[in-house]
């Protein structure tokens, strides 16, 4: 072998010798890297673990360490329980969603509707039912129709009788308001 040629090898080999160095390096690094964050996680736990036993003790919550296999084994005995727990509550998440765009529906025509009942004046007539007012008068007219009932001898009046109880102020000014409330109604309805 040349001079050369053995050069060559010898370089080789050390190209070879770093690479192999720098994997050990490398190694070395995330070796540390590793046992730094069990490190911290260990004084994570550990700081967890104790503020756990303070508000278990806090609380007066008495911590049985033998019922954790017991829970465990409930726990993988009924795990397909809890699977089908929690696809209901998928399921109800995907309805929830689907209903969603339809509850907001309906609201928007009930507004809608309701807009169009108060253009339509409806309210209006449930204002000025519930005047005091108003409620007065429904209520005198109403025990007026129930108190007063058509009677032979006092309604069968002839012609002459009806013009002499015109006479009457009371009697003229309850004809002349009703006359307007007839002609009132008719001009709303028309």
């Amino acid at each position: 072998m040349s001079e050369n040629n053995i050069q060559e090898q010898i370089s080789a080999l050390n190209r070879k010798m770093d690479l192999i160095l720098e994997s050990i390096e490398q190694q070395k690094r995330n070796r540390e890297e590793f046992d730094d964050l069990v490190a911290d996680l260990s004084i994570v736990a550990k700081d967890a673990f104790h503020h756990t036993v303070v508000m278990l003790d806090k609380s007066q919550v008495d911590f049985d360490h033998s019922g954790i296999p017991m829970l465990l084994i409930k726990l993988l005995q009924n795990i397909d329980t809890f699977y089908e727990m929690l696809e209901m509550v998928e399921s109800a998440k995907d309805f929830m969603k689907d209903l969603s765009p339809i509850l907001h529906q309906m609201g928007l025509d009930a507004v809608n509707k309701m807009n169009e009942f108060d253009q339509k004046g409806y309210f209006d007539i449930i204002r000025n039912l519930t005047r005091p007012d108003v409620i007065a008068a429904l209520g005198n007219a109403s025990k007026a129709l129930a108190e007063v009932k058509m009677d032979d001898k006092l309604d069968n009046k002839s012609i002459f009788g009806l013009i002499k109880q015109l006479n009457s102020p009371d009697v003229r000014k309850s004809l002349s308001y009703t006359l307007r409330l007839v002609q009132a109604m008719r001009v709303e309805k028309g």
